[in-house]
Order: C-alpha cells, then structure tokens, then sequence
C-alpha cells in the first residue's frame, strides 16, 4: 500500500472510513454477552496486533528495520496508547457510549498541552481560549456522575483520552510519522496486560464464540483497519482538517447507542459534550487555511 500516492480526496474519505470504523466500538462491546473487560481487552489484542504486523511485513518484507526505525518515541507511544485501549473499554462499560466519547475527544487539548510542557512548543491564544473552553465542558461531564460507576466511567474516559495525547506526543518528540509500529506495540503491551490481569482476577481466557467473534473482528477490522486507513489519510490532509474530520467518530458513536440500545446520555452530559466540540470546531478552523483567508479579508474590509 502506498500511503502517499493517495490524492487528497482519498485521504479524506479514509479518514471518514476510520471515523466509521472507530465509532462502533463502544456498540459492540454492548453486545458482549459473558466476557469480561480483560477479556475482550486481549482477544482485540490479538485481532489489532496480527492485522498491523502482517500491514507492516507488506509494506516492508523487513519487519525489524521498520520496528528498529520507529525508536524508543514508538514504544513509548505504545504504552501510552495501551494505557489508552484499557481505560477506554472500562469506561464504556461503566458510563454512556456517548459520555466516553466527549470526554475522549478532549486528546487533541491535552496533547497541546503537553506539548507546550515537554517539548516547548508553542500555544497561539486561539488554543489557550479553546482548551479553556474544553476544560469546562470537561467539567461539566465529570459533574454529572459524582458518585458511583458515573464517575468511574467518567475518569476511566479522561485518562484514555491522555493516554492518546501521550501516544501523539510520543510521536512528535521522536519525529516518527510511521505509526503503525506503534499501535503495533500497543496491541502487543495490551495483550500482556490483559492476559495477566484476566488471569489474576479469575476471569480466564475461556469465552463464547459470538464474543470471539466481535474481539478479534473489531480488533483486525474496526480498530486495526481504521487506524491504517488514518495514517493513510494523514499523509494528504493538514493535522486541523484531520481533526475535524475525524470527529465523525464522536457523532456516530452515540447515535449508534441510541438507535440500537436506546441508550440517551444525560441533559448535562449532552451540555459538556456541546462546549467540548464546539471548542475543538474552532480550534480546528482557526487552523484551517481557508478559514484564516476570509478572516484576514474581513479584517481588510474593516480597516476600510
């Protein structure tokens, strides 16, 4: 597959692929019937870390130089976004689909931020003011279940949603524009994880059929397959259209969750969950090019 042969149409409709893909997660683990969260955790393990290593042996018949070159960032990267596979799971499993994908889809701020913190770079006030924005919409969420499994679903989410900006940050700091090593090694730490932990709490390996079949489905097709259609997309579209267009993920999740479980999230999460993407719309668009035109001609027309 060559990635950067794609044009910029293809780019965008992988990234709205991938958007799709992601975005039934959280419905299919509803479906789980008798399967544990570690359970699930490493049979999508083996689904994501089988369809990446066989992506990566394709593209490239020597796997370890491709591995050898993504670095330490890709294995640091790795673990974060394991941390970010785990935590996102639990938290689907203990608050709505669509509390844990508001809260999910404030990574982008906390990537700046550690960005800002770790690597030195650069805020523009335009995302100083979205971050705060998205800081109370974050707030709000967390409000709205202070007590019980609410507010473990709810902290499970924001900490999958650093563990993403980690993964991201990771990458830049290594410089490393190949990610799939590093989701491959997510799926690889994940699956160590999950097989010890399903083993120290007494859940075991052993689980149905129709269970298997949605882990290492979604693992190879929805979560595996959605990533390498967004590092194909990635290499065509500028990193605020890539935002953007990858909310799609965030929209769909609870619209599948109410069409196909009934499930309705609360008045004060849907408030949260609105500050939230309307922050990330205008940081988004604040970086957009054409955005930025009909600004400065607006501006030029004042001055007139």
């Amino acid at each position: 597959i060559l990635f950067k042969t794609i044009s910029i149409t293809q780019g965008r409709i992988f990234i709205l692929f991938a958007g799709f893909a992601w975005s039934t997660g959280g419905p299919l683990i509803r479906l789980l019937k008798n399967t544990s969260e570690w359970q699930f955790l490493f049979y999508r393990s083996i689904g994501l870390a089988t369809a990446l290593f066989l992506l990566i042996r394709i593209k490239s018949p020597n796997t370890i130089t491709q591995f050898k070159k993504a670095g330490i960032a890709s294995v640091i990267g790795g673990l974060f976004l394991s941390l970010a596979f785990v935590t996102f799971v639990f938290s689907v499993t203990h608050t709505t689909i669509a509390n844990t994908l508001f809260m999910l889809s404030s990574a982008p701020f906390i990537a700046a931020l550690f960005g800002w913190i770790l690597l030195k770079e650069r805020i523009a006030k335009t995302q100083w003011t979205a971050m705060t924005v998205a800081a109370i919409g974050i707030l709000l969420m967390i409000q709205d279940g202070l007590s019980g499994d609410t507010l473990f679903g709810s902290l499970t989410a924001f900490t999958a949603a650093v563990g993403f900006a980690g993964f991201t940050v990771s990458l830049r700091w290594g410089k490393n524009e190949n990610m799939l090593p590093a989701v491959c090694y997510a799926g690889l730490f994940t699956l160590f994880f999950s097989a010890f932990a399903a083993v120290f709490v007494n859940d075991g390996l052993s689980i149905s059929r129709n269970d298997l079949f949605i882990a290492t489905g979604f693992g190879a097709f929805g979560l595996g397959f959605g990533m390498v259609l967004y590092v194909a997309g990635s290499y065509k579209i500028q990193a605020a259209e890539l935002v953007l267009l990858s909310l799609l993920e965030i929209i769909l999740g609870p619209i599948w969750a109410w069409m196909f479980f009934s499930e309705l999230p609360t008045s004060l999460t849907m408030i949260g969950g609105a500050i939230l993407l309307s922050a990330i719309l205008f940081q988004t668009l604040s970086g957009m090019e054409i955005f930025q035109k009909i600004l400065q001609t607006v501006t030029v027309k004042k001055m007139q």
